[in-house]
């Protein structure tokens, strides 16, 4: 069922570009000029680029230094195989183009942050790392959850909207962290809620142990951002409820998602039952 709902998404997404290029029928082509306004690199083809109606996804480096590079781009290339190793992805690799940006960060790691919530109280500690994309830890006091400061996610906006072919260019951030972390938002949805008409779909992970876990959560990150699929887990942990944590939901849910708190479940996504409808059991 959760391969079939990708296989629609994939679908409508290149259906959505052949509309969009009518009359000439060309396809659209990144523009670059943006990132060549900051102190990024500007995105560097993985393979031989495919022409037309294509999905674009680019991964990011985030606490990387310039000598931890390679191992960035190493971890690039486990996770487009990653992603090419799953239906409906596999049979449309032609459909595909995987860029990379080696964006060096002055320290190691990621940050982390402090949260007080009146229920749980104080959790995770104050750290921080000079990266390019200010991702970091404990996001509403969920030490799994990943997310970054707003002006940096703007910035994603300006940087690679225009890698856009029909509805959505997706970025996928790399933490240079051993903790089992991510984050993803939904397509169309950002992580403010604070740019209209968004073009980039983004999701962050962590390199783990950079094996099979890495995969699974390049994977399952990538069922939220690209397939709009939800998380189907309870965390009896996380005792706060949806009115403390209101902000950081979307108003009106998905077709997939309950419209209510089935008993106070929360793990940084929506409600669910558990069984059905979300993507941690996509694979």
């Amino acid at each position: 069922m959760k391969r079939f709902f990708l296989l629609a998404v994939f679908l409508l997404s290149v259906c959505s570009c052949e509309d969009e290029i009518v009359p000439n029928l060309k396809p659209i082509e990144p523009q670059v000029e943006a990132c060549l306004e900051y102190d990024i690199p500007c995105p560097e083809i993985m393979h031989e680029k495919n022409e037309g109606c294509v999905a674009n996804i680019i991964f990011l480096a985030e606490g990387f230094t310039e000598a931890e590079i390679p191992e960035f781009e190493n971890l690039s290339q486990i996770a487009m195989e990653a992603i090419m190793e799953m239906e409906p992805f596999k049979s449309a690799s032609e459909n595909l183009n995987f860029y990379r940006v080696n964006s060096i960060s002055a320290t190691t790691g990621i940050s982390s942050k402090a949260y007080t919530s009146t229920c749980n109280g104080t959790t995770g500690t104050d750290s921080f790392s000079d990266t390019p994309w200010a991702v970091y830890s404990n996001k509403l006091g969920l030490k799994r959850l990943l997310g970054m400061d707003r002006e940096k996610r703007d910035s994603l906006e300006e940087l690679f909207g225009n890698y856009a072919i029909g509805d959505y260019v997706y970025t996928i951030i790399i933490a240079n962290t051993t903790g089992y972390f991510g984050g993803s938002e939904f397509p169309g949805v950002t992580e403010y809620n604070t740019i209209e008409d968004p073009k980039v779909s983004n999701m962050i992970v962590s390199k783990y142990k950079s094996g099979e876990i890495f995969k699974y959560l390049i994977r399952h990150e990538f069922g939220h951002s690209f397939g709009n699929l939800d998380d189907e887990y309870v965390d009896s942990l996380a005792n706060c409820t949806l009115e403390e944590m209101q902000s950081y939901f979307l108003e009106t849910p998905k077709l997939n998602v309950l419209t209510y708190n089935p008993g106070g479940w929360y793990e940084g996504a929506r409600y669910l039952p558990t069984g059905t409808g979300g993507s941690g059991k996509i694979l």
